[in-house]
């Protein structure tokens, strides 16, 4: 079945959306207020919410207890040709991604996917080329990208004649959901750069006690046309920044950009910014980022992830995540209470994935 095109017929007209959540989705404590709010909220977006699904039920049915005019489906399927856009919201089957993202990608659903988007590269690329295939948009970011602070920085790196290196920072909780945060912000940054070859990681070093909790922090090398450089990413909490970066270049000057933990109204300084960007490509059917962006994120990740997870803070390079996988959000990933994020708190079984996904291929 192909799905629906949005058509605005009307100055009123919202674009509907479909959700896929779990125990520890955003869609339900932070971005189903801007588009279904609840009687303390006001709408932020032109996005109403429509339709849910969960691999549990019991979710999906408390999610539309909460946020009027959902509807729950049984199937997954069953969104498609109802909805503009889906929301693959579930960090907790990040695993599974893939097989959750299929059918919307292949009917030429947008489709927006949480991050950490994929667990390995072979997943995250069969998402890229399933999009690519269907000529479906396919989105997954932070929302530090569209934040001020990284359209200023891309604009002034980009008078630099030469980069020389970086520091940088984000507030996080524990690396997998929210040191990502920082990961993809120093991409968004450099993304122009890269492509014009000085600034593609080469491999990353993460230097932790503990990735679970603050403080830690990951070096990037990079390439560049004269030598390689160096950046750091200092993975903190309690700053009075959520994320920060100054890039050093020659005599030409540098340039530093902030993403204040104070910006007035948070949720609509910051949270909201890339909520307008997946409306937009929810509208247009044009996504923000290329499969290559997605791509490159996701290495930046994976290899800072096992530098921690396997390396004991040594180098890891693109060719040792080739066929390496990250767990999903588990609880043999949990020591002394540490992830507290609910990912962690409430996860889904191996036996439960893996009957999951025997449901959605089958």
């Amino acid at each position: 079945m192909e799905n629906k095109r949005f058509i605005r017929r009307s100055p009123n007209d919202l674009v509907e959306v479909g959700v896929v959540v779990g125990p520890a989705s955003h869609s339900y404590a932070i971005w189903g207020e801007n588009m279904n709010p609840t009687p303390d909220r006001i709408r932020t977006t032109g996005m109403i919410m429509t339709h849910v699904w969960s691999l549990r039920p019991e979710i999906a049915h408390c999610f539309a207890d909460k946020f009027q005019g959902v509807r729950v489906v049984d199937n997954i399927h069953d969104m498609i040709g109802k909805i503009d856009g889906v929301f693959i919201d579930d960090v907790n089957a990040v695993s599974i991604y893939p097989s959750l993202a299929k059918p919307f990608l292949e009917a030429g659903v947008p489709t927006f996917v949480n991050r950490p988007y994929a667990t390995s590269l072979a997943k995250g690329q069969a998402m890229v080329d399933m999009a690519e295939k269907h000529g479906t948009a396919l989105m997954s970011a932070s929302t530090w990208e569209y934040s001020e602070s990284v359209g200023d920085l891309r604009a002034k790196v980009a008078g630099m004649s030469e980069i020389k290196g970086y520091v940088a920072h984000n507030s996080m909780s524990d690396f997998y959901t929210h040191g990502v945060h920082g990961v993809y912000y120093v991409y968004a940054v450099l993304k122009d750069e890269i492509k014009k070859g000085r600034g593609k990681a080469i491999s990353a070093s993460y230097i932790t006690q503990n990735w679970r909790t603050p403080n830690g922090i990951v070096v990037y090398e990079h390439e560049s046309p004269n030598s390689s450089y160096y950046g750091s990413l200092l993975q903190i909490s309690g700053a009075d920044a959520n994320a920060y970066m100054r890039i050093f270049g020659t005599s030409d000057g540098d340039a530093e950009g902030k993403i204040p933990a104070r910006p007035g109204t948070f949720r609509y300084n910051t949270w909201n910014a890339m909520q307008l960007v997946i409306q937009e490509m929810f509208e247009t059917g044009k996504s923000p980022e290329t499969g290559e962006d997605l791509m490159e994120k996701l290495t930046m990740f994976l290899m800072a992830f096992r530098s921690a997870l396997e390396r004991g803070g040594s180098s890891v390079s693109r060719e040792d995540i080739t066929d390496w996988e990250l767990p999903p959000p588990a609880m043999r990933l949990v020591k002394d209470g540490q992830p507290s994020d609910i990912a962690f708190s409430n996860p889904y079984s191996e036996k439960e994935l893996e009957e999951k996904y025997n449901e959605m291929v089958t």
